[in-house]
């Protein structure tokens, strides 16, 4: 019996994962629908160890903008009329990366074996659950090259997203790093100079001047340790939780900073509102997409946001009310979905709020630059005009003790 790593949500909306014994991955499928679970994913454990390590640590094979500019590409082929295989047997030969076009080449021969698309895609094990039921959606309506265009679209504008709050983010991390570098300089070179003139003249030393020196004594002593432990510990919490969940912990952390807080849920909100659109536009039902959005959410609220509302749904319930009660999502949001689905149009609200929450996160982002950059370089000299004034207090006390 060979071993199957699983994913999958309950009646109840819970996303659960595990392991499971089966002969093949029907058996396995049939096993879970008796436990009452929804399977997303199914994949053999023994498979994902060899090659899905590759996927995550590799940086290549699942890389977004690989995926995004592979789905842009295919849908091209086969509008211009290029069948799947001929298509797919194109892109192989890309300038993708080996890791990628050899995964390629792997779904083109696993429907060369009379597997559909979709099913080569989800054994893959390198794209999402949503994006996998889109394109069974499209294969079942013959709108391949139409779902694979929205896919495409949406995928582009999230990457834009990110390439927002990357560069909102990347001066003020450089800020932060040289910064850094030079209150370290100081701490490791200047202070102890200073430190033997101070304690060699027999003053008493300030409270502030001391603790000033004792961490310069702490990094002299155990300043290699620190450069060498903190990025094997975070190695090994990547090779530990895998290269996802650690993502999701740092964005959690990073949602209670101020100023960058405020935009990594803006950023997460538009991604939500973005999916659940492009999915409802692909045809595929609300409750049937909330399904599938559960193991993408990028945070802790919003997954049970989406669990909740999934619950509501198939409790005749109002679904509207987890998004009214989350702190997470902003009024427009429920008010505008309210509208959607009292007039039936609850896709073209779903895309409109979206357009109107990226608009808004662009503005965000050009205030938070105003605001990140003054702040940083004040509280950096802050660091360093209290380094000065501790060392020049202790020289201005031996200078009095020698008169």
């Amino acid at each position: 019996m060979a071993k199957f790593r699983y994913s999958a949500v309950r009646e109840s909306g819970e996303h659960v994962t595990g392991e499971i014994e089966g002969s093949d991955r029907s058996m396995v499928l049939g096993r879970l629908s008796e436990q009452g679970l929804h399977p997303i994913e199914v994949k053999d454990a023994e498979l994902e160890i060899s090659a899905g390590s590759m996927l995550r640590f590799g940086g290549g094979a699942a890389s977004f903008t690989e995926i995004s500019v592979f789905t842009r590409e295919l849908g091209w082929l086969l509008k211009a009329g290029m069948t799947l295989n001929s298509a797919l047997d194109i892109l192989a030969k890309e300038s993708f990366s080996t890791s990628f076009g050899g995964l390629i080449g792997t779904m083109r021969a696993d429907i060369r074996k009379g597997k559909s698309f979709h099913q080569a895609l989800a054994e893959s094990g390198a794209f999402p659950p949503y994006y996998v039921s889109m394109i069974e959606v499209g294969e079942a309506s013959g709108t391949l090259p139409g779902v694979l265009e929205r896919i495409a679209i949406a995928r582009e504008r999230e990457q834009k997203i990110r390439g927002k709050l990357v560069s909102a983010l990347i001066y003020p991390s450089l800020l932060v790093t040289l910064a850094t570098g030079a209150v370290i300089f100081i701490m490791v070179s200047v202070v102890p100079s200073i430190k033997d003139m101070i304690e060699g003249s027999g003053a008493p030393i300030p409270d502030q001047a001391r603790f000033v020196i004792s961490m310069s004594d702490w990094l002299i002593s155990h300043g290699q340790t620190v450069l060498i432990g903190v990025p094997l510990v975070l190695l090994l919490l990547v090779a530990v939780l895998g290269g996802g969940t650690m993502q999701r912990l740092l964005r959690g952390f990073g949602m209670y900073i101020p100023v960058i807080g405020s935009l990594i849920k803006k950023a997460s909100v538009v991604r939500f509102c973005r999916i659940l659109g492009t999915l409802l536009q692909a045809g595929v039902g609300l409750p049937e997409s909330l399904k599938l959005m559960l193991p993408t959410a990028e945070t802790p609220q919003i997954g049970r946001t989406i669990a909740d509302m999934a619950t509501a749904l198939r409790q005749g319930g109002n679904f509207l009310a987890p998004l009214e009660q989350s702190r997470i999502f902003p009024p427009l949001l429920s008010r505008m979905l309210a509208v959607g689905s009292e007039t039936g149009n609850l896709t073209q609200s779903v895309l409109q709020v979206t357009d109107i929450l990226e608009d808004e996160l662009d503005r965000q982002v050009e205030r938070a630059l105003t605001l990140i950059e003054p702040a940083i370089i004040l509280a950096l000299s802050g660091v360093v005009a209290f380094i000065i004034t501790s060392l020049m207090s202790a020289i201005i006390s031996v200078n009095d003790l020698a008169i």
